[in-house]
């Protein structure tokens, strides 16, 4: 895999950041999915299926996708 030899500024990779109308537009647009994903989270979690993770997870997590992408 070919390494980026520049940083590549956030607005290339994701597109221009969203105006505030822009943003509130996709919510209202994505009301239903998000909702939904947030009660699967939480029937998810109030079964033992899940646990929330701790600083220290996250972080881990991190740094090992960072150092797949070679960071």
């Amino acid at each position: 895999m070919n390494k980026l030899t520049q940083p590549v500024p956030d607005d290339e990779l994701f597109g221009p950041e969203l105006s505030e109308a822009e943003m509130e537009a996709w919510i209202a647009r994505n009301r239903d999915a998000i909702n939904e994903s947030l009660r699967e989270a939480r029937q998810e979690f109030a079964e033992g299926k899940t646990e929330p993770w701790s600083m220290e997870d996250v972080m881990a997590e991190v740094e090992e996708e960072m150092r797949k992408e070679g960071r």
